[in-house]
């Protein structure tokens, strides 16, 4: 298993001392584990490092550690496991909402991995900009004019474009799994991801603004 792929859970309840499944709750007797709000969205919902995971797999996951770890459950207990509760539940809604999402997953792995976030790094793909400042003039001539039809035509090439891109997305975190071992060229793969990410951003923008506006009554 490479680093990439390893899930750290810890071995053993802090209250029971029986070994834990989960990072969030201990299955035996649902004591929380403090540390679970900080750990990484991965180690979480015990899912393994990767780009690559089923929306199915990541929702199955989220409803085993939500169950005994939402504040309800804990209702009866002292403030102190309520609070804890509180942010541990707070934390693994936060993990399945940046995870389900395949680009908001793939920018959070790739900060992860060291890559630089969008601030850091602003790059697009090659001839990527001339296009889309091109879809944006025909999107706007089209609300201009109303034109449904034109803006239907224009997300459903932009959508191919976004599925496109997510498809290269994890096709190079495919690669860097291949190449973890050589720094340069993971170094490489993690800023043509960035850039790859920074065209999914722009595509999304655009998708927006391809909803047509209601009539003026």
């Amino acid at each position: 298993m490479s680093e990439l792929e390893k899930t750290t859970v810890p071995s053993k309840c802090s209250r029971c001392d029986r070994p834990m499944a989960e990072v969030p709750v201990c299955d035996y007797c649902h004591w929380l584990n403090p540390a679970a709000a900080g750990a990484d969205y991965f180690t979480l919902l015990g899912l393994p490092r990767q780009f690559d995971l089923d929306e199915e797999w990541i929702r199955g996951k989220f409803l085993s550690v939500s169950r005994y770890t939402h504040p309800d459950f804990h209702a009866t207990d002292n403030p102190q496991a309520q609070e804890m509760a509180l942010r541990v539940s707070a934390a693994i809604n936060d993990a399945y909402r940046t995870l389900r999402d395949p680009a908001n997953r793939a920018a959070y792995l790739l900060e992860l991995l060291g890559g630089k976030s969008s601030a850091e790094d602003r790059s697009i793909p090659d001839g990527f900009l001339a296009t889309m400042m091109m879809m944006q003039e025909e999107i706007a001539d089209a609300r201009a004019v109303g034109d449904k039809s034109e803006l239907d035509r224009l997300r459903d090439v932009l959508a191919t474009q976004r599925d496109g891109l997510m498809r290269r997305i994890a096709g190079l975190f495919g690669e860097y799994q291949e190449a973890v071992a050589c720094q340069a060229i993971g170094t490489d793969l993690l800023n043509e991801i960035r850039k790859q990410l920074n065209a999914v951003s722009y595509v999304k923008k655009l998708l927006s603004q391809t909803i047509a506006q209601p009539a003026a009554g």
